[in-house]
């Protein structure tokens, strides 16, 4: 079996939808490269500062990179059958929960919502141990708070 054999068993939707996502996704990676992160971020204040524009930019370049590999891939395979409607019902949901999850963040802070997003996750890719639920769920955001603290100096909201 060839891996883009293999690709059609994750992607339901089929070689179309794949193709499309990934020319979308392309297109707001370059948007967000071209014009939005340098248009709405400032240079770092000093030379040992990391600029605020760093971690989006790494972001866009890797969601760029990705889906740039995502078509090429697609567009070297033989089309294949298949709808693409639970395709787009799961990213209309997923969009939804990002869009929910980034409300909250801003209206709640990190330390109240990451706890309630890392439980969900664990939970819904069908992890049920408890223990590690909760652990992960209380350790890991307070890592990460300090780890802002001492590597930015940044208190996270």
């Amino acid at each position: 079996m060839s891996d883009d054999a293999d690709l059609d068993d994750v992607a339901p939707g089929g070689r179309g939808v794949d193709i499309a996502a990934g020319l979308c996704l392309a297109a707001l990676a370059l948007f967000a490269l071209l014009w939005l992160i340098p248009n709405h971020t400032q240079p770092a204040d000093s030379q040992f500062d990391v600029a605020p524009g760093f971690f989006p930019n790494l972001a866009a370049g890797t969601v760029l990179l990705l889906s740039v590999v995502l078509l090429a891939r697609r567009w070297r395979q033989a089309p294949s059958g298949g709808g693409g409607l639970q395709v787009i019902t799961e990213m209309a949901v997923w969009t939804a929960l990002a869009v929910a999850i980034m409300l909250a963040l801003s209206k709640l802070g990190f330390l109240v919502m990451a706890p309630v997003v890392i439980a969900g996750a664990m939970v819904f890719s069908g992890n049920r141990t408890w223990w590690l639920i909760a652990a992960m769920a209380l350790v890991f955001p307070l890592a990460v708070e300090g780890a802002a603290w001492v590597i930015f100096t940044v208190d996270l909201p």
